[in-house]
This record gives C-alpha cells, structure tokens and sequence, in this order.
C-alpha cells in the first residue's frame, strides 16, 4: 500500500470520528445523516463551519478502497422494513418551497357580522324619524305663554296635561271650556290615565265667587283654570292643550273611521241628527246616516256628533264617557299599527291646537302615549261623593271635596284599583 493510499484512509477515518463517533460504512453514515433513531428527518450533511473544508469534497468515490475490508451491512428483511423513515426523506426533496405571500396579495379578511349592532341602528333610525315627525307636526302648534309654562320647572316622574276643548263655533270667540280631562303619564310604572272633570261642578274660583268650574275658563282663561284645579284638587298641572270643535273634527278626519259600540238610542239620535257632526251645527243636504245598534265604523263627523250629543242617556255623565271612549279608541288604533293615521290625525288638527308646552315635552307625551300601557279612564266626581243643588238658578253639582280630592289622586298615580275604571 503506497503512501497515498494511506493518507487517504487516515482522512476517512478522521471524518468518521469526527462526525459519526465510530467507523462505519460510509453508505450507513449517509442514510444515518438523513433520518436519525427518532424517525425525524435531519440535514443530509454536516454544516460547515466557517474556515473549515468540506470534508466530503476529500475524497468522491469508494475506488480506494478495499471492499472485503468495509464493514458489512446487516441484511434485513423486507418484510421487516419501515419504509415511512425513506417517504419522509423523499417527500423533503418533493416537498415544493412554500412561497412568501405579499401583505397585498393577501385575501381580505371578512367582517364578523353584529346582529346586535344593526338592531341598534335600525331602533335609532326609527325613533329619529319619529321625533322628525313630531317636530314637523308640533312647529304647527299655536304657541302661548302661560303661568304654568313659565314657572314649570322640570319635570318629575307623574306629568299631567289639561287637555280644554273649547265651546266655541266656528267664527265665535273664547267660550266656556265644553269638556275638561286632565291626561296623566306616570314614568314610573307606565300607566296613562284620562280623568273627566265634571263642567257642572260647583267650585271655588280664586278672585270670584264660587261657580261652575268651566266659568274659570271664561273668566280668566288657561291661567284662572289651571289655578282653580291646583287649589281645589291639590295637583300640579304641567300643560296645557286647547281644541275647538274644528280642530277635533279635523283630528278625527286623519284617525277615522273608529269601531265604536252603539246603544239603539245613541244610534237613533245621530241618524236623526247628522248637524251636530259639523263645526257650525249644519250638516251636508246629502247627509243620510243608517247606524244601527251595535259596533259601526264611524266617520269623522258620526265621531264628532258622538261626542257632543247629551241628551241620550244620563246627560252629561254619558257625554263625557263617550269622549274618553273616543279618545281611547283613537290612541289604540294609533299604538296597534296605524302610525299614519296617527300622524295625520295630529298634523290635521295641529293648527286647530293652542299649547304651552315646548317642543321637547310634546315629543315625551307623544312617545309615552304611543310606548305606554293601555290607557285607563276615570270620571270626578266619584259616585255617591256629590249632591245635585240648585244655586242662583244653576243645577250643579256640589262635590265632597276631600273625598274627590283623594280619588283624583289616586286615580293619577295609576294604581287604582277597584274593577272599573269608570264610576
């Protein structure tokens, strides 16, 4: 063996203790250099370090050497033989580069959907809308300067408004007030009450002598009213909406027709007296009403001539009944679906309707109108409270004033309960 030969096996021999521990076949080194005991695919060679040979680049082929003084490889069984430790070799190799993605190659990212939030703007866009629409339908308004609007200060959980229709035909001047209803709004456990005051009840007016209690409204207007309702019933009166019977019929024009029960005698009485369904107390030549006993459909004007007419049962009792019958009606429609209807009955009335209340307070009365529990009504004086006197030559009525006073506040605070909303 000449020189050169063996300073080429003392080189193998070097790189087999260098890098293997121990001298192998260099084929079992290189299968052993790609996939360890672990089965886990390692680099097929070692990494050279800096300043340092390739070892392998020494020497490129076995010609050197003697093969019958390798070490023999141990035969294996085929059977035997685990060929995932070469699939994962091959599939390194196959294995394509995976390749860099630019920031703007990227697929954008698809937004999660918030059904909570579009309910939320969808409920803001329809309680914009509405509050549009108030605005549109109360810059309408006859706005006045009262005692009340200009000492109210803010306002509490219970809101009381008098509501004044006014018996003034068409053309006339400032009459006596024909109905007077004092509609509460209690925040706090959502109830809405109308409360009919009697016109006929005997009262004191502050700065006059006792008298009926719509007398106040002749003497001295909105103010003298509110004034003799605060004393004598020991309430607070927040506002004021006054309407004559133009304005009403209008109102009624925009919610009507209105399913109301008739008794035989009311139907009677309106078929045999269409006029009072007007303003001026004069009805069309062509006016021919055939209402029946029972639920009807009733027109605007059959509505207005059902709430004027008085002399079909107990008088006036009766007559302030059917009001708040109509006023109950109409808001029930307004609450079940007919937002247009309610719409058009206040903008058609709204030039007929003269108010203290600002904007802003009509948009709250609106909303807890509409948002609020089913409306319940009352009537004061309370039966078996009052006693029928002629005074001066007037039939009133002589209230217990305490006791009514009692059962007005009971009745406004919304949590009174005896069966019957109407005595």
């Amino acid at each position: 063996m000449n020189q050169d030969t063996q300073t080429t096996k003392k080189t193998k021999s070097y790189i087999e203790t260098k890098y293997t521990g121990q001298e192998t076949d260099p084929r079992q080194k290189r299968l052993s250099r790609r996939v360890n005991q672990n089965g886990n695919f390692q680099q097929p060679y070692p990494q050279q370090k800096y300043g340092q040979p390739n070892a392998y680049e020494d020497y490129d082929d076995y010609d050197d050497y003697d093969e019958d003084d390798l070490p023999q490889r141990p035969k294996r069984d085929y059977e035997e033989f685990d060929t995932r430790d070469m699939d994962a070799e091959d599939d390194y190799y196959e294995r394509p580069a995976k390749k860099s993605r630019s920031k703007a190659s990227k697929k954008p990212k698809k937004k999660k959907k918030h059904p909570i939030r579009k309910i939320f703007v969808i409920l803001f866009c329809l309680i914009l809308v509405f509050v549009l629409l108030c605005v549109n339908v109360f810059r309408k308004f006859d706005h006045v300067d009262t005692e009340v609007s200009q000492n109210r200060g803010t306002l509490g959980d219970q809101v009381n408004i008098l509501l004044i229709g006014q018996d003034a035909r068409e053309g006339q001047e400032q009459q006596r007030s024909d109905s007077m209803m004092l509609l509460t709004i209690n925040k706090s456990n959502g109830t809405v009450i109308l409360t009919s005051l009697m016109r006929d009840m005997y009262v004191d007016i502050p700065g006059y002598n006792a008298n009926r209690i719509n007398a106040a409204y002749s003497y001295g207007g909105v103010d003298l009213l509110d004034e003799t309702i605060q004393q004598d019933f020991g309430i607070t009166i927040d506002g004021n909406a006054m309407v004559d019977l133009e304005g009403f019929a209008e109102a009624m024009a925009g919610v009507a027709p209105l399913d109301i029960e008739l008794t035989q005698e009311e139907a009677d009485y309106m078929n045999a007296n269409p006029a009072i369904g007007t303003a001026n107390d004069e009805a069309a030549a062509d006016a021919n009403w055939n209402l029946t006993a029972g639920m009807n459909s009733l027109t605007a004007e059959q509505v207005l001539c059902y709430s004027r007419m008085r002399h079909v049962g107990n008088s006036d009792w009766d007559r302030t009944a059917r009001q708040r019958i109509v006023m109950q009606t109409a808001l029930n429609k307004v609450k079940h679906g007919h937002l247009i209807g309610g719409y058009k009955m206040a903008s058609n009335a709204a030039p007929y309707i003269t108010t203290d209340m600002n904007t802003m307070m009509m948009i709250q009365m609106a909303f807890a109108l509409t948002a609020n529990k089913e409306m319940q009504s009352y009537l004061i004086p309370v039966a078996g409270t009052y006693s029928d006197q002629n005074i001066d030559g007037m039939a009133v009525l002589v209230p217990d004033m305490d006791a009514n006073r009692s059962y007005l506040q009971q009745y406004m605070s919304g949590e009174y309960d005896d069966g019957s909303s109407d005595e």
